[in-house]
Order: structure tokens, then sequence, then C-alpha cells
């Protein structure tokens, strides 16, 4: 990878983390082998998942996901907290490779312990400290479509009663309350117009008492 800098890194984005091994993504179509017609022409997110390198019959799949610790852009550094699950695509690149290295080509290890050698896999200008020797990194640019899968653990009445059954579910249908709510009050704002009408009706009833006068 070339350490040039040109105007393609301004919308970088550069995901650090570790591609999970035990979750093999096998691409296909939307809805599997059913033929189900999609007339849209956004197939961004598809095209992604289904990513391969080399060429027929030797190319194989390239999409994975990866937990994702943090990320930079613009040259600043941001750390997920808690750490999401990204779709990458292949191994990675090693932040801190090349490392920084002395006129006699040496690597400077007091330097690398500090700082990555290259900015051009980190987007960073600075930086204190350097990454975990398994960390990986993906550059993509910020308008490149993808996938967050935000994991939640615990037991079933932490993430899913507690949620759904106790109080979650009601809020939501509590929304729709609130939502029809609304419509009562637009209604009681036609009823009001309809108040109008029968004044005004009103007002005339005495101007033809007057002339039967």
């Amino acid at each position: 990878m070339s350490d040039n800098e040109t105007l393609l890194g301004v919308s970088s984005v550069y995901l650090f983390g570790r591609p999970l091994d035990d979750v093999i993504l096998r691409g296909g179509g939307v809805y599997g082998n059913l033929r189900v017609p999609r007339p849209g022409n956004n197939n961004f997110l598809r095209r992604q998942l289904e990513h391969v390198v080399g060429t027929a019959p030797n190319q194989r799949p390239d999409a994975r996901l990866a937990r994702i610790f943090s990320f930079s852009f613009e040259g600043a550094f941001y750390e997920l907290a808690p750490p999401a699950i990204f779709l990458v695509h292949g191994a990675g690149l090693d932040p801190d490779d090349p490392p920084p290295t002395n006129a006699a080509g040496q690597v400077e290890y007091k330097r690398l312990s500090r700082a990555p050698g290259s900015s051009a896999r980190t987007g960073l200008g600075l930086q204190i400290g350097a990454f975990s020797k398994d960390m990986r990194v993906w550059i993509y640019d910020k308008s490149d479509h993808s996938l967050r899968l935000d994991a939640e653990t615990g037991s079933l009445e932490q993430i899913l009663l507690s949620g759904e059954a106790h109080g979650g579910g009601m809020g939501r249908s509590g929304g729709g309350m609130g939502r029809s709510g609304g419509g009562m009050g637009r209604s009681g704002g036609s009823m009001g117009r309809s108040g109008g009408v029968m004044a005004r009706s009103s007002g005339w009833t005495p101007r033809k008492a007057g002339d039967l006068d």
C-alpha cells in the first residue's frame, strides 16, 4: 500500500478490529433460492455481501464479519463502547506496517511502541500508543454501504422479556395510542369549526326576525 497522500483520503474511514472466525458469510440472494422479483436498482449492500476475490473457477468469498473496536475519520480517533460487528472484506491490514525505521533501515521499536509507523493505514497524524499486535484495519470510503450488528448478551429476561413483554412492547403500543390521541385532537378541531358554523347560523336568525317586525 502506498504511503502517498491523495484527495481520496479525505473521505476515508479506518476500521480497527479483528475478524470473526466462527461466522462464515455465504452471500446469495436476499431470499435465498426463491426467485422473488426486486424492481429496485439499489443492490449496494448485496454486492458487498457477495464480494469475491480471484477469477472463476478459483474465486472465493471475501466478505466476512469483524468485531470493530475503534475507527478513525478526518484525523480523529474514536473508540466504540461496546465494540460492534461490521461487514468487512479480506483479512485486513496491519496498522503498524510498515514499522518506523532509522537511516540504517533498523526498526525503531521505541518509536513503534508510541505510535504506528505510517498514517496511510491509520488516517491519523498523531497517536499516543500502539495498537494490539493482532489488530487489523480495513479502509473504506464513507459512502460505501456496510452492515452493522450490535450483539447483546444476557439472560432471556434481560434481553427479551424486560424489553418486549414488561414495558418495551407496551411502550410502543402507547405510542400508537398517542398517535390516535392526535387524531382525536384533530377531530376536536373539526368540531370547533362546526361550532363556528352554528354560531353564524344563529346570528342570521335574529336578522330574519327583525324583518318580520
